[in-house]
């Protein structure tokens, strides 16, 4: 029996450059299929407490081991993905830190027109000591570690012929820290989110779409007061041209309400969009930008936040790929008198003598400019790296 290529979606959790590796994973049988990846890395970083001043530098080693596996049974598929993360800092030893991540899904076609997708993931990682905007001064003797556990189910209406599709949809989040409960117990929470998309074909390229979201998040430390509910309520369109542009577009508001009547509601622009322009098939332009209201990780009520990006990668030759990115963010906490600009670009390069290998060069660089004094910060980045997957 032939392999077959794997998802997007494992595809790019085998490597964070998925441009240039193309994995078609082991063949088991009886449509199941194996693909073991491992990417090793070493980086420079000049900046690893997110300090403004004094800053200390480090060379960051990383082992990166995955696995994913995958069936396709007609009508059913399935997908499961496993990866370790082993960091070592040559600055400080109680910086080392071991990541992982764990995820199933499953897609269900019952009918030509009913579909239900279903999802989980947990994660056991850390947040980088001075890492977390809104928690900087937390003068921790070793990283944040923390567990966070998703799981989601997808129901699908329609198809691609069909005048109207309906995507309905609910998933939960749940976030606990395991160590430094004093700076970090005001970031546990729990999280679910329900709502529904209408998509509508205007043509043949473009439809039109309508989409209810509801969240109500609930901390687990009931002091904060920081319970809330978030409603998006947002318009839009979705386009496809000929497939060298692709893009989708939606705009509305977002309403934040807390239970304690102490804390006052607020009410947003919001906006989500994306774009990808392929002028040549070997050469890709993405841009993305969003507004909307995130949780401030004890710092002010939340975060009223809008973020644009965009970047290019272009592959130049059969074993070469090269691209540029930026992005530029402003930050509102909400009640606390504190605005952030946070802006950065980069720039990578891959060179790939064999399909199942890469090198990965890249530097980049990251700017927060903030009202608040002693916030502001620059952090550079050079990292090499060598990914081989099946």
């Amino acid at each position: 029996m032939k392999a077959w290529k794997l998802s997007p979606l494992v595809a790019a959790l085998i490597s964070a450059n998925a441009f240039a590796v193309e994995p078609t994973g082991l063949s088991l049988g009886g449509g199941f299929n194996f693909a073991p990846a491992v990417e090793l890395s070493t980086e420079n970083n000049d900046n690893i407490y997110s300090q403004s001043t004094d800053e200390n530098s480090s060379t960051i080693n990383r082992l990166t081991p995955s696995m994913a596996l995958t069936g396709d049974f007609g009508k059913t598929t399935f997908s499961s993905f496993y990866q370790a993360e082993q960091g070592s800092y040559s600055k400080n030893s109680d910086d080392d830190y071991l990541d992982q991540l764990v995820s199933v899904d499953a897609s269900f076609e019952l009918s030509a027109r009913h579909q239900f997708d279903v999802a989980a993931e947990y994660t056991s990682a850390h947040d980088a000591r001075g890492s977390v905007a809104g928690a900087e001064n937390a003068n921790a003797a070793e990283p944040d570690e923390y567990n966070q556990t998703t799981a989601g189910l997808t129901y699908i209406f329609g198809s691609d012929s069909s005048f109207a599709n309906v995507d309905a949809y609910a998933d939960t989040f749940q976030k606990r820290y395991d160590n430094n409960e004093l700076t970090t117990s005001n970031r546990e929470h729990d999280k679910t989110t329900y709502g529904a998309l209408l998509s509508l074909k205007a043509s043949s390229a473009t439809s039109v779409l309508f989409e209810a979201r509801q969240a109500e998040i609930t901390y687990e430390d009931s002091a904060l007061d920081n319970d809330s509910s978030v409603q998006h309520l947002l318009t839009g369109m979705r386009w496809d041209i000929s497939g060298a542009t692709t893009g989708e577009v939606k705009i509305g508001r977002v309403a934040r309400s807390f239970d304690a009547s102490n804390k006052k509601s607020g009410t947003h622009l919001n906006w989500e969009a994306n774009l990808t322009w392929q002028p040549l098939t070997y050469s890709t332009v993405v841009v993305t930008s969003a507004q909307n209201t995130n949780e401030s990780n004890g710092t002010g009520n939340y975060i009223a936040a809008s973020t644009s990006s965009v970047s290019w990668n272009h592959q130049f030759s059969s074993f070469i790929t090269a691209g540029i990115s930026a992005n530029y963010g402003e930050d509102e906490y909400v009640k606390a008198d504190r605005d952030d600009i946070n802006s950065g670009f980069g720039i990578n390069a891959t060179y790939s003598p064999l399909t199942w290998m890469d090198v990965d060069l890249s530097a980049s660089q990251s700017l927060r400019d903030s009202n608040v004094d002693g916030l502001d910060k620059e952090t550079n980045l050079v990292s090499l790296g060598l990914t081989l997957a099946l």
